[in-house]
């Protein structure tokens, strides 16, 4: 009879609010600065800076889908940890807010692009494209994954917003 040799790895995601995830995995997919990177158990250590972005992991049989926002990931032996400023389930994600949020960005962004003082407007530029990147993410989120209703309401305020680029 084979034995089972499916290996699992510890994953643990954190935010300053909560320990968003914590369990065994057979796999994780991030977004990171340099695009999507797979983890899987017995990969060698490697810290990565990540990028606002829609990931997923692979806890047993399911595939969990959810977004992250900046910070980093770092693993060891068998173990990933992700420390990021946010991270959400698509059920957890309101339409109009992704909506609101990235058009306030995008109206402070063009505002932030005048500013003469160039370090200043490098930081606000920064700051206000990283808002518009976490909006991108949760919008491709709730397309892809959301519930019926959140996929019906993103397409609706999508239309109200005037919001037409994504991902």
């Amino acid at each position: 009879m084979a034995e089972n040799t499916k290996r699992t790895t510890k994953l643990t995601i954190v935010t300053p609010y909560k320990k968003f995830f914590e369990g065994d995995v057979t796999s994780v997919v991030i977004n990171t600065i340099d695009g999507l990177m797979g983890f899987m158990p017995g990969h060698p250590p490697l810290i990565v800076a990540l990028r606002p972005g829609m990931c997923h992991l692979v806890e047993g049989d399911e595939t969990k889908y959810f977004t992250i926002s900046e910070g980093y990931c770092e693993v060891k032996e068998d173990q990933i940890m992700i420390i990021c400023n946010a991270a959400e389930y698509p059920e957890e994600l309101s339409p109009r807010r992704t909506c609101k949020s990235y058009t306030e960005a995008y109206k402070e962004l063009e505002k932030a692009k005048i500013i003469e003082d160039r370090a200043a407007r490098d930081v606000l530029v920064k700051e206000y494209e990283q808002a518009m990147a976490r909006a991108r993410a949760r919008r491709h989120l709730i397309e892809l994954h959301g519930t019926d209703h959140q996929k019906e309401r993103i397409a609706i305020l999508v239309e109200e917003y005037g919001w037409k680029d994504i991902v």
